[in-house]
């Protein structure tokens, strides 16, 4: 019966905010500011999507392209993400070097007005203001801006469909 259910063409309460978020990200001017985006991985489907953020001024990740991706539930908004793997391998102390999960508390304090663009909002703050209370490694800035010109350049691929949970080295 709920397989009958999603067929028939019903739409989750999650996925039609997700919808609506995706239409005001594309007006969103002020995430220019920070040169975020964010788009479901395809269109049929805004329980998936990917992203990407440039590195801030005066960081180890400046100038830096960090592709990341996030997952969610047909309860969204009132849960959270249910993870956010940056893609770019990112040498930082709040990204988990094994498979590129984020730490941010954005996620961990979830609120049910919390959306997308906070999401892109918060991996920029994390990126400029590393948190050393929740951290998986020391920031070390030569080691940062190492993988900032090793890995965060325009050029990255993914695929994006089958790259989910893999770890960093899904596409290397």
């Amino acid at each position: 019966m709920l397989l009958h259910f999603m067929k028939s063409g019903s739409q989750s309460e999650g996925v039609k905010r997700l919808q609506e978020e995706y239409k005001q990200l594309k007006k969103d001017k002020t995430l220019s500011s920070i040169q975020g985006s964010a788009a479901p991985v395809k269109k049929n489907n805004f329980l998936h999507w990917k992203g990407c953020i440039k590195g801030p001024k005066d960081t180890p990740y400046k100038n830096g392209i960090y592709y990341f991706e996030m997952k969610f539930t047909n309860d969204y908004p009132k849960t959270g993400p249910i993870d956010v793997q940056m893609r770019t391998k990112t040498y930082h102390p709040n990204i988990n070097y094994s498979n590129g999960h984020i730490c941010v508390s954005y996620f961990s304090s979830w609120k049910e007005e919390n959306n997308i663009r906070g999401i892109l909002i918060a991996i920029h703050t994390l990126l400029s203001n590393p948190n050393p209370g929740s951290s998986y490694l020391s920031l070390n800035e030569k080691k940062a801006e190492e993988f900032n010109s090793k890995y965060a350049t325009l050029d990255q691929e993914y695929d994006w469909e089958n790259s989910w949970g893999k770890g960093w080295d899904a596409n290397n």
